[in-house]
């Protein structure tokens, strides 16, 4: 069962640059495509990609959060079918990370 669980979080893991992309528009790409190369956390002027910028108190939480989320979705429904529930933890990556996301960009002012 916990084999299901890391190929949940595999995916957020191999993804959640790609998600960042998308959220931010900030230039990161795929892992195997040069990752935060072309992010505009190397611009001179902002805005830059909360998630880079503040590796820890971002990018860090994000993803902390979002494993919190996965692991409570895959672990604590206990009469869910594991491919339910392994459905329901792959789910939780871009739903929490989107909120997370959402409310790390205005804190920090992204969307100004």
């Amino acid at each position: 069962m916990r084999w299901a669980f890391g190929i949940a979080v595999l995916v957020m893991a191999v993804f959640f640059v790609d998600f960042c992309a998308l959220v931010f528009k900030c230039g990161c790409r795929s892992l195997w495509n040069g990752i935060s190369t072309y992010c505009n956390i190397h611009a001179a002027i902002g805005p830059h990609c909360p998630w880079c910028e503040h590796p820890l108190a971002g990018g860090g939480v994000a993803f902390g959060v979002t494993l919190l989320a996965q692991w409570a979705a895959f672990f604590l429904p206990t009469n869910v079918s594991l491919g339910k529930r392994w459905l329901l933890a792959v789910i939780a990556f871009p739903l929490v990370a989107a909120i997370v996301a959402l409310a790390q960009g205005l804190f920090w002012g992204y969307w100004r």
